[in-house]
């Protein structure tokens, strides 16, 4: 088994390349400029979504 660098972190290795790629992806786009509390809201929800789900769920914010 060979080592992976990965940003994305609890993945299989199958799995990082994509992640990464969207990643880059995702880092290209306008995200909107949140508040503390808001950043805040949507970190209880990823939370509450992931509990109720049994998977991790990652919400993201930005401009449409």
């Amino acid at each position: 088994m060979s080592n992976i660098h990965s940003t994305v972190t609890e993945l299989p290795a199958s799995c990082k390349s994509s992640a990464e790629r969207m990643a880059r992806e995702l880092a290209k786009e306008d995200f909107a400029d949140i508040t503390e509390s808001c950043r805040q809201k949507i970190t209880d929800l990823e939370h509450a979504l992931s509990k109720e789900l049994g998977e991790k769920i990652a919400l993201v914010a930005y401009r449409a």
